[in-house]
């Protein structure tokens, strides 16, 4: 179960740190690399800390009563494509990022650690747990996507053989933190 949420965790970052780059889109208005990342962070926290305990309650007071619980990944998508537009309204009140409109809602529609915790959410034991849930993987989504923009930044600041810049020293890099986050498997215990 760890090692699936680091994989998760892991590939929702990727996604979401290198879909805007390769869209050659930005996600925000008048905003460097580096505050584009924290804007970026801190809308993923909050949509991922808003979408557990919203999907746990739709999952229990919704679908199971009524035996829909089928009906589980559209309702959710559903969701996160309500919550999506309403964060995009709510970021130019918390700091200096105007969301790009098009891009950032699909980019956080299609986020995947958005729709794995919204899918996980049914899976949780209480509300309470799904927003300590929701805090814990909002938070660490946030950490990672803040430590591979910086070491995105060490990557392209540093003299790199020909043969090994862009993609390459992508890979490697990302292969290197996986490395290291895979280590981290053993400290929880399923």
């Amino acid at each position: 179960m760890m090692s699936a949420l680091l994989l998760i965790l892991l590939s929702a970052v990727l996604a979401s740190h290198y879909a805007p780059a390769l869209l050659g889109t930005r996600l925000f208005e008048e905003t460097d690399e580096h505050s584009n990342s924290i804007g970026w962070a801190l809308a993923s926290f909050i949509l991922i800390a808003v979408i557990a305990p919203a999907g746990y309650l739709i999952e229990h007071a919704l679908l199971r009563p009524f035996d829909t619980a089928y009906l589980r990944t559209y309702v959710l998508v559903i969701l996160v494509m309500i919550l999506a537009p309403l964060l995009a309204l709510l970021l130019p009140r918390l700091g200096p990022w105007t969301p790009v409109r098009p891009a950032f809602v699909l980019v956080a529609i299609g986020n995947p650690a958005v729709l794995a915790t919204a899918l996980m959410s049914a899976d949780f034991a209480d509300i309470t747990t799904a927003l300590w849930s929701g805090v814990g993987i909002g938070t660490a989504f946030a950490v990672m996507l803040l430590a591979f923009t910086a070491l995105h930044a060490r990557v392209t600041a540093a003299r790199i053989p020909l043969a090994f810049r862009d993609t390459p020293i992508a890979l490697v890099t990302t292969g290197l933190m996986a490395l290291a986050l895979m280590g981290l498997t053993g400290l929880i215990r399923d």
